[in-house]
Formats: C-alpha cells, sequence, structure tokens
C-alpha cells in the first residue's frame, strides 16, 4: 500500500509587513525586485554584474561629432609680408569693411585713403578709328546692348610701349602711339618685373567672358543730380533715374594665349556705358586682389557718377558678406606668377546696322532667355562680333604694354543655354539607345551557350565609357546650378542605369560563365625514373628509391611567380584594381594623352574579334548591339571634337576621324566573321606561316 502524498507546504509569510512579496531567504533581508530591462541590485560584499557591451555604432557616431565639432582645421600661419614683417590676420569681411569705411570717407573729404591717380595713358587714347565710334554716340546712334557670354578667340595684336619707337603697324597702323620709355614716371626694371615669364609679344589670341551684366543705382549728392564733368558735391544719397538706363556693372573674366598654348587668366570689373557701347574695365591676374576703387579714375570725366556706382558695389558686396554664415580669408598673393601686369581694357561694342531697330534686337534676345515658342517666326538679327564687329585695346602702364583685339566671335549666355539643352538631349537619346540595346543583348543571351560566345572584356569596356559619360555629365549637373542642371542629369541617370542596373550583373553573369576557361593549374615536376645498376637485361624488381630519383624543379621565371602570386591572393587582385583605377583618373584628363584613351575606349570589340578567332563562334552579337552601341560611345567625344560651335569650347581635332574609320573597320570584321567564318582573316595567311605563329585553326580541331 503506497504511502499517502505529503500536505503541500504552508504560503510563505510577507517579507515586510507592509509588502505581499514572500520571504524566500530564509530570515535575511529580502532581494530587490528586477525591473524588466534592468539587471538585479548590487548589495556590499557581492559580485558586480558583468557591465554591458559598448555600441560600436555609439562609438562611431560619438568619434565623428567630436572630429567635427572640434574645429580640425589647419593650423593658424600667420601672413608674412616680402620684407619679413608679420601682417594681421584678414577675412574679406573686414577687408570690404575697410574699403567701404575709406571710401565714404574720401567721397565726404574727411578720409586719408588717396584714391590712384589716372594712368598716364588710357585705352580710348590709342582706340583705332574702326573702333572709335565718339561721333556716332553723339549723334544718338542706336548701339548693341549685351555681350553677356564669351567672346572667343580674337587675334591679340601686342606693342611694346617700353621702346623709344613703338613699331604701329596692323591693327595699331592708324594710331600714333606714344612711348612710355619717356616718362619720369616709367620704370623700366619694375616693367620687366611685372611682365614675368609670360612671352606678351608672342601673345596671338584673346577670349574674353562677361559673366554678370546688371544695372545699377547709385547715390547722388545734396538731393541733385551728379554733373558730368566730375565738380559735383559729395554726401547725402539718392537714387539717380538715369543709372537704370546709362550704367551697367560688369564682371568677367580673360585669358590670353600664345602661339604654343601657354596662357594668363585675368579677372575684371567694369562698367558699360550703354549710350556709346564701351565697356571700361580694370583687369588683374587670377590670383590677385582686384580693388574696384581704381575703376573711377578710368573714366575721368564721369568720375562723380562712376564713384558712386563703386561705393553702392562695395556695399552691396559688404552687405553680402555680413548675411553669409562662413567667413572666408584673403587669399594670399601668389609667389610664382606668369605675369603681374594690370590691365585697363576698353571694348568697344559696334552701332546696329541701318535698318536694324532696337526693339527687334530686344525681342530675339528675350525669346532666347525666355522662349515662347515663336524663335523661328522671328528674324534673326546681326550679331555683335558679324562683320567689323567688336574690338577692343588693353594698356598696362606699369609692363608698358598695349593690346588690341579683334575678329573674334561671340557666344551669347542665351544662346548659350539653348545650345546646352539641345545638347543635353543629343546626349540622351545616345545613352537611350545603349541602355535599350544591351538589355536586348542580355536578354538574347540568357544561356551558357551564347554568354560563352560574348566576350567579358569588351563589356567592360563598354561600362568603363559608360561610367565615364555617367560621372561627367551626373558632375555637371550637381555641381553646377544653372538652366542646364536639370537636362545634364537625364542623360547620367541613363548612363548609369546601363552601368549599375544592368552592365555590372551582366559583367559579372559572364565572368561566372567564362570562369573555368581561366582556371591555372600551376606546373607540377614529374620524376624521372634511373636504372639501378650497369647490367643489361636485369630483370630483379628494386626498390622505387633505386629506382627513381627526383629531379630538382627547374628555375621559374620571376614573372610567372609573380603571376602566381597574384592568382592565388584575391585581395591583391583587388589592391591592384584600385591602384590602377586611381592611376587612369589622374592621367585620363592629360591633354597629351587624351587621344590615346579615346582609342582605347573605341576599340572595345578587339577582344569580341579575338575570341571569336580563337574560339570559333559565330553570332555572338547582335548587328544592331554592335553598330548602336559602337556608334553611340563615338558619339559623345564626336560632339565636341567636331562640331565647331560645341558648348565645351573645345577645339576641333582632326585625329577624330581616324576614330571614326577605326570604329568602322572593327564593326566590318565583327561582320566578316559572321559572314565567312570566325578565322577568315588567319585562314588567308597560309597554312604554314599558321604553324609557325603557333595559331591553332578551331574549325580543324
Amino acid at each position: 500500500m503506497s504511502e499517502p502524498a505529503p500536505p503541500p507546504p504552508p504560503p510563505q509569510a510577507p517579507g515586510s509587513p507592509r509588502s505581499p512579496r514572500p520571504n524566500t531567504n530564509d530570515g535575511d533581508l529580502p532581494l530587490p525586485a528586477t525591473t524588466p530591462g534592468y539587471g538585479p541590485g548590487v548589495f556590499v560584499g557581492q559580485p558586480a554584474p558583468p557591465a554591458p557591451r559598448q555600441s560600436v555604432s555609439s562609438l562611431l557616431m560619438l568619434t565623428m561629432f567630436f572630429f567635427f565639432m572640434s574645429g580640425n582645421g589647419p593650423a593658424y600661419q600667420p601672413v608674412v609680408g616680402p620684407d619679413g614683417e608679420f601682417r594681421p590676420h584678414l577675412t574679406e569681411l573686414q577687408l570690404l569693411r575697410t574699403q567701404v569705411g575709406e571710401y565714404t570717407a574720401f567721397l565726404n573729404g574727411t578720409g586719408n585713403w588717396t584714391e590712384p591717380p589716372t594712368p598716364s595713358l588710357l585705352p580710348s587714347a590709342i582706340t583705332p578709328p574702326a573702333y572709335d565710334h565718339t561721333a556716332l554716340a553723339a549723334a544718338h546712334a542706336p548701339f548693341f546692348t549685351n555681350i553677356t557670354g564669351w567672346y572667343r578667340h580674337a587675334a591679340a595684336h601686342t606693342v611694346d610701349l617700353g621702346v623709344p619707337r613703338p613699331e604701329a603697324a596692323g591693327f595699331f597702323g592708324s594710331v600714333a602711339l606714344p612711348s612710355l620709355n619717356t616718362t619720369s614716371a616709367f620704370n623700366s626694371t619694375l616693367a620687366t618685373e611685372s611682365r614675368g615669364r609670360f612671352n606678351w609679344s608672342d601673345a596671338v589670341k584673346w577670349d574674353l567672358h562677361v559673366s554678370k551684366e546688371r544695372r545699377v543705382t547709385f547715390r547722388g549728392g545734396n538731393g541733385t543730380a551728379l554733373p558730368e564733368d566730375g565738380h559735383g558735391a559729395h554726401g547725402g544719397s539718392r537714387p539717380d533715374p538715369r543709372a537704370p538706363d546709362d550704367w551697367v556693372w560688369v564682371k568677367g573674366t580673360s585669358t590670353i594665349e600664345t602661339s604654343i598654348g601657354s596662357a594668363v587668366n585675368y579677372g575684371f570689373f567694369g562698367l558699360h556705358f550703354v549710350p556709346n557701347g564701351t565697356y571700361t574695365l580694370y583687369a588683374m591676374p587670377e590670383g590677385l586682389h582686384i580693388d574696384v576703387r581704381n575703376i573711377p579714375p578710368l573714366l575721368p570725366a564721369h568720375h562723380n557718377i562712376t564713384s558712386s556706382i563703386v561705393l553702392a558695389e562695395l556695399e552691396k558686396e559688404l552687405k553680402a558678406q555680413e548675411d553669409s554664415f562662413v567667413l572666408t580669408d584673403v587669399k594670399d598673393e601668389p609667389e610664382d606668377m606668369a605675369t603681374r601686369c594690370p590691365l585697363v581694357i576698353q571694348v568697344s561694342l559696334p552701332p546696329l546696322p541701318a535698318g536694324v531697330h532696337p526693339a527687334d534686337v530686344a525681342a530675339y534676345e528675350s525669346e532666347l532667355s525666355s522662349p515662347t515658342g515663336i524663335l523661328t517666326s522671328l528674324v534673326r538679327p546681326p550679331r555683335y562680333w558679324e562683320g567689323k564687329g567688336l574690338g577692343g585695346v588693353a594698356v598696362s602702364t606699369e609692363c608698358a604694354l598695349a593690346i588690341g583685339f579683334d575678329n573674334g566671335r561671340g557666344v551669347p549666355i542665351d544662346d548659350f543655354w539653348r545650345r546646352s539643352v539641345n545638347y543635353a538631349a543629343y546626349a540622351t537619346v545616345t545613352q537611350l539607345v545603349i541602355l535599350v540595346l544591351l538589355v536586348r543583348q542580355m536578354e538574347a543571351t540568357r544561356t551558357p551557350s551564347t554568354l560563352a560566345k560574348v566576350s567579358l572584356w569588351s563589356i567592360v569596356i563598354i561600362l568603363l565609357s559608360d561610367a565615364w559619360m555617367f560621372s561627367a555629365h551626373a558632375a555637371i549637373g550637381l555641381v553646377s546650378d544653372n538652366k542646364a542642371s536639370l537636362p545634364m542629369l537625364v542623360p547620367g541617370f541613363f548612363g548609369f542605369c546601363t552601368v549599375f542596373v544592368f552592365g555590372v550583373r551582366y559583367a559579372v553573369l559572364l565572368n561566372r560563365i567564362q570562369a573555368p576557361e581561366r582556371t591555372y593549374t600551376p606546373p607540377v615536376a614529374a620524376p624521372a625514373a634511373t636504372a639501378a645498376s650497369a647490367g643489361a637485361g636485369a630483370t630483379e624488381a628494386t626498390s622505387p628509391t633505386d629506382t627513381t630519383t627526383d629531379t630538382p624543379e627547374p628555375r621559374r621565371p620571376f614573372s610567372e611567380v609573380v603571376t602566381d602570386i597574384v592568382r592565388e591572393n584575391p585581395a591583391i587582385q583587388w589592391f591592384g584594381g584600385v591602384l590602377f583605377t586611381i592611376f587612369m583618373f589622374n592621367i585620363l584628363l592629360m591633354p597629351s594623352l587624351v587621344p590615346f584613351v579615346l582609342f582605347a575606349t573605341n576599340s572595345m570589340w578587339v577582344p569580341q574579334i579575338y575570341r571569336n578567332a580563337t574560339r570559333g563562334s559565330s553570332q555572338s552579337l547582335s548587328h544592331t548591339f554592335v553598330v548602336g552601341v559602337g556608334f553611340g560611345l563615338l558619339a559623345i567625344p564626336l560632339y565636341p571634337l567636331a562640331c565647331p560651335n560645341n558648348i565645351w569650347f573645345v577645339d576641333n581635332a582632326d585625329w577624330v576621324w581616324g576614330m571614326v574609320v577605326w570604329q568602322i573597320v572593327q564593326i566590318l570584321i565583327l561582320f566578316a566573321q559572321d559572314r565567312f567564318g570566325p578565322a577568315f582573316l588567319p585562314a588567308r595567311l597560309g597554312v604554314q606561316e599558321l604553324l609557325r605563329m603557333g595559331w591553332t585553326n578551331p574549325q580543324t580541331c
């Protein structure tokens, strides 16, 4: 008979009169209750629980926070002058405040700042009669009013004014050029030093880029209009009603180039006086600060008006710097400069031809800037560079130089944006065609047998070319903030889809299918058998150690050893690929290597031709794919190198037509392989020649 079950234990008493929790430690202190998400409590004498593991993401976030918020910039470098003196640290905001304060006090007659004197020779004094339109301006003839954009490939004519008798020929043939060497203020040593290493006598080309033309308002004096003779009173302010119609503030750059390709870049500010079509510009070499307070002395007949305009522009720039969140430092002047010659430039716009009304020109330019669809119905007016066109004179009294320029070609800014949109459409069509053809080729070669015919390297070259096109268009579209930004992103998007959405997947698939072809087995030295005894006809069996000896492995070439190491270590392959990519991106834009790079990228069918001939395959790629992709990739470089008025301002090159011929030759060879057999070209060389070359005709294997 079984024993009865023991009675259940009685309920435990609570640990304290006010706590319903049972006392489970036999009279000891009750353990604290645990809360979900937290560890148990710790008492004196008890071991501490293990510390929670630190989050790597939190550590990285804290590291990035302290790195970016600790002012991890370059250490402060004191500015040392040419004589070894320390100069105070200066920002653009401080410089503008100083200039505005000094110039305001100067105009009020209470400052210590001294205005530079008017140069001893102004460009207007030596402007040829063909570009001197003073009489027409006095007769109120209408002039062209805007050259915002580019004026390119103008012929430059340089004259040395430092010689006793300057030679006036060609552009300056009808002008009596003075010699600056006869004045007491001329310093020949300073002139030679300022000219620098740039060969001014060989200057043959002048490019002008006017990036900004803005109507201005300026301050008058004592509530009255300022007189044109420059003797009006200063002080007080009011907008002058003539300013919006007569004066335009101008900013831009200029490039002077020699016959051997060396160039010097200038930046300039100035004023455009609309009634006579004259631009007066003050230019300094790139890297030197341009003090716009030097502009009023260049226009002594309009000094009061121009000084008020300059002060208004300085105040406007000061307001922009005060509203900016970033304070930029004033850049130090470069020590090694090609030249330091300041230039005073006068550009003369021609008057409108007879029968051309200013309203017609304004309507045509308005349609270019804000298209409404009626451009084709408007009569295109003459351009300012056509006929005698625009001309100009630049003078540097410090360097004793005079430069004339004419016979250039203009690219108005609105016309440039229209061409940019047209190019974006052209590039979009080519990239879309390449994308569609690649997708169709992927659909046509889905089986291993068809994939084995396609050359992996041909696809890789195509993808590299498209990747370059994608990065170029995307960078231009993202960095630039203008009318062509969004259109440039469209061909970049299609290039991105071609490379990273479909192209990479196709290349990986080809690599997997064709990987067994590249399997490499290192050579193993075979043992050589030797006779165990000198007697002939010995029939006794001998041990392996008696009958064979290990032949020493021949010394392998160093190139094979390196190749084996690279093949057996994928990390080395990736590292080498990264270094090769960095190296290629650094040299791809070198002007001397551009033809070779384009020739290599347009040789994408050479690997396919070689694979067809060595493996005996045909019909590897569709004819539509070959023709479309070949000429689609050629279309982008063909635009800047063959189109005379391209938006990249690249000079045309005759060697680009050699690329077209080379592309046609590759396509014809591929078509001939499909028509006459993959090895039709080696078969014409003769069997003996093929054997001597080590060729194996796949059709006879």
